[in-house]
């Protein structure tokens, strides 16, 4: 099985929460972006990004319906710095073991969030993907889900993560190697390398993903070694495979699981350890 282009891109609905949580987090230190919304890559197929809550229809109803609040992320980040948020972290929480098996697939390999920090609490957003057949793009809807929970800020160790997910990628590349192809070795092998690289987002489709000053030298390698390993989607891709030799099948899934787990650790290390100070609580 040959790996292909598409394997150099993560999912987009993962991108796009990236991208709006580092984004976010200039905006709440500064007060301004240019050239983000919609030129960034994360939106290319979308022709719509909404932020929405459900609220009661009125005084005597019981029933919930979906508000839109805005229409475009910059007017979230100015709705989110008016509440006097903090900062926004992502937030990953697993749905089954098998996550990386359906990763690829709206909705599946985990459950992602946005976490907006306030003094003494934080609020919570997912992303829903519906897609217009007629324009051939999709709507995205940001849906606040929880409010005023406590502060969770998941925070990993950089050195220890880093030294995780490379050891993973170096058995995995010497099993891709070994037992599948040149190609799929090959992008196994960039992913590593990318974790020492000097220039970490060169040859990464997104490679607008992050506002990079934000972050260090080494949050960037991680982020980027993690990305470019992200070979999990649908058919043709690294998970839709099958080894008659069940030693080798089952050294496969164990090496795929344990990759897709110290990825998605990696990007949340990564970005939710950026450096700005002033969006700190």
């Amino acid at each position: 099985m040959q790996a292909s282009e598409t394997q150099y891109k993560m999912t987009g609905i993962l991108a796009q929460l990236i991208t709006i949580t580092s984004h976010g987090n200039q905006y709440l230190s500064v007060g301004s972006l240019t050239n983000f919304f919609p030129e960034n890559s994360s939106f290319q197929h979308c022709n719509s990004v909404q932020f929405s809550e459900m609220r009661k229809g009125n005084f005597f109803s019981f029933k919930k319906k979906e508000y839109i609040l805005v229409d475009n992320p910059i007017e979230w980040f100015k709705l989110l710095k008016n509440d006097n948020c903090k900062k926004l972290r992502l937030y990953y929480q697993t749905q089954e073991e098998n996550d990386h098996k359906i990763a690829g697939f709206v909705g599946g390999g985990g459950s992602w969030s946005i976490e907006c920090i306030y003094k003494d609490y934080s609020d919570f957003w997912i992303s829903k993907w519906d897609f217009d057949k007629e324009l051939e793009s999709w709507k995205v809807t940001y849906e606040k889900v929880i409010a005023k929970h406590s502060i969770i800020n998941k925070q990993y160790n950089l050195k220890q993560t880093k030294s995780k997910l490379k050891n993973v990628l170096e058995q995995i590349t010497e099993f891709a190697y070994k037992e599948t192809t040149e190609n799929w070795g090959g992008i196994f092998e960039k992913a590593k390398k990318t974790i020492e690289s000097e220039n970490p987002e060169i040859d990464f489709y997104h490679n607008d993903l992050i506002v990079k000053d934000n972050y260090n030298l080494e949050n960037r390698q991680l982020l980027m070694s993690a990305s470019k390993a992200f070979v999990f989607g649908g058919m043709g891709s690294w998970n839709d495979m099958y080894f008659e030799n069940q030693e080798i099948e089952n050294k496969y899934n164990s090496l795929s699981s344990e990759l897709y787990q110290f990825m998605m650790v990696s990007i949340l290390c990564a970005i939710n350890g950026d450096k700005i100070e002033n969006a700190h609580p």
